[in-house]
C-alpha cells in the first residue's frame, strides 16, 4: 500500500476527530457568549501551545501542539476558581438556569446539527440503490442450475410484475421449495425461466446478488432524509446504551474506543472513499453527543445534573460535594480510557470484519 496515501488518510482522520470536538466546544462557546459569560480560553488541540492571541473581550484563542480535540474554558464552571469581583457577574454559576442549560447543551446540539449537515453532504454525493438486475450468481444455487445469467433484468415472477429489487426479494421469499417462472430481459429479449427455489429459514432462495447503481437525490429529499437518518441513528444509539446498561449487550460487544482507535477507524473509512469517511465522521459526532449526556462530571451530563439539583434546591451544591462528584467522574473516564486503549491494542477495530 502507498505509504504516502496512508499518511494522508491518517491526517484526514485526525482532522475529522478534531473537527467533531471543535464543533462541540464551539457550541459551548457560542451560547456562553450569547448568555454573557466570560470565556477565558478557546483552544484547538491539547498540550503545549503553538501560538495564541487575546481578543478585546479577554478570550485567549490558539492552537496547541497535539492536534486532537480542543477545549472551551468558561469562567465559573468549577468550584475551585478564584474569580475577581469585576467578573463575577459574567461567571457561569451566577447566570439564570436557562442560560446555564443552553450553554451546557450547546455542545451536544452543535454535534447533532453537524451530524445532520454531514449526512446531507453524504447523501448529496449520491446513494447506492439495488435494482432488479442480476450482478452475481452463487455457484451451485437454483439460479445457476436454471440458467439465469449476470445482466438479466427480472421483470416478473409467475406473471406478477417486478419493478424493484424489493419486489423481487419479497416475491422470491414467499415461494420456498416451489417451482416458479421468472420473466427476465436478456439482450432486449424477454425470456421465461423455470426454477425450483430453495428454502433458507422457510423463505424462498434463488442465489443471486443485485446490481447497485448510484442515484442522485433532490435537495428536498436530501434535507428530509438527513433528519430521518439522524433520528434513526439516534434511536439506535439509545437502544444500544439501554442494552448495555441492562446487560443485554456485553461490554466487549459494546467496547469503548480510545481516540487512537477512533483515528484508526477514520483512517480505514477514508481508505474506503471520502463519502464513507464523511458518514463515519457523522456517526461519531452523534455518538459523542450522546456520550456527553452521561450524568458524570466533567462531561456535559454531569454539569446538567448539578444545575438541575441547584435549581431544585435554590442554592449551590457544596464545593466538597461537587469535588467528590467530579473526582468520581474523572476516575470513571480514566478507567474507560485505559480499558479502551487495551482493547485497541489487543483487538483493534477492522471495518472489513464488521
Amino acid at each position: 500500500m502507498d505509504i504516502f496515501k496512508v499518511f494522508l488518510q491518517y491526517i484526514l482522520a485526525i482532522f475529522g476527530l478534531s473537527l467533531i470536538i471543535f464543533v462541540h466546544e464551539l457550541g459551548h462557546f457560542i451560547f456562553a457568549r450569547i448568555s454573557g459569560m466570560y470565556v477565558s480560553d478557546f483552544f484547538i488541540g491539547f498540550g503545549p501551545k503553538l501560538f495564541k492571541f487575546k481578543s478585546k473581550s479577554g478570550t485567549n484563542y490558539g492552537v496547541n501542539i497535539i492536534p486532537i480535540g480542543g477545549y472551551c474554558k468558561i469562567l465559573g464552571m468549577t468550584r475551585s476558581e478564584d474569580i475577581s469581583e469585576d467578573k463575577k457577574d459574567n461567571a457561569f454559576f451566577n447566570k439564570p438556569f436557562f442560560k446555564k442549560f443552553l450553554t451546557i447543551i450547546g455542545g451536544v446540539g452543535m454535534n447533532v446539527v453537524f451530524t445532520v449537515i454531514l449526512i446531507g453532504i453524504f447523501l448529496s454525493m449520491g446513494v447506492f440503490t439495488y435494482i432488479n438486475v442480476v450482478d452475481y450468481i452463487e455457484p451451485g444455487t437454483p439460479a445457476e442450475i436454471c440458467g439465469i445469467k449476470e445482466g438479466d433484468k427480472v421483470i416478473a415472477l409467475n406473471n406478477e410484475i417486478i419493478e424493484s429489487w424489493e419486489d423481487f426479494s419479497d416475491s422470491t421469499k414467499s415461494h420456498p421449495d416451489e417451482k416458479v417462472i421468472y420473466t427476465v430481459v436478456r439482450n432486449g429479449e424477454e425470456i421465461k425461466i423455470k426454477v425450483e427455489l430453495g428454502n433458507v429459514n422457510n423463505e424462498g432462495f434463488l442465489g443471486i446478488g443485485p446490481k447497485a447503481i448510484k442515484e442522485s437525490m433532490s435537495f428536498i429529499n436530501i434535507v428530509r432524509e438527513s433528519f430521518i437518518m439522524t433520528w434513526d441513528i439516534g434511536k439506535s444509539y439509545i437502544k444500544l446504551f439501554g442494552m448495555l446498561f441492562s446487560g443485554q449487550l456485553s461490554f466487549e460487544e459494546a467496547r469503548p474506543v480510545s481516540p487512537i482507535g477512533v483515528i484508526s477507524i477514520f483512517q480505514q473509512s477514508a481508505a474506503m472513499g471520502i463519502q464513507n469517511f464523511i458518514l463515519f465522521v457523522a456517526l461519531v459526532s452523534l455518538l459523542i453527543a450522546f456520550g456527553n449526556l452521561l450524568p458524570i462530571l466533567p462531561v456535559d451530563g454531569g454539569h446538567l445534573v448539578v444545575i438541575i439539583i441547584e435549581a431544585i434546591r435554590s442554592q449551590p451544591i457544596p464545593r466538597k460535594v461537587f469535588e467528590i462528584y467530579n473526582t468520581i467522574g474523572i476516575v470513571f473516564i480514566i478507567s474507560i480510557f485505559v480499558v479502551s486503549i487495551v482493547f485497541d491494542i489487543i483487538k483493534p477495530f477492522n471495518l472489513q470484519n464488521m
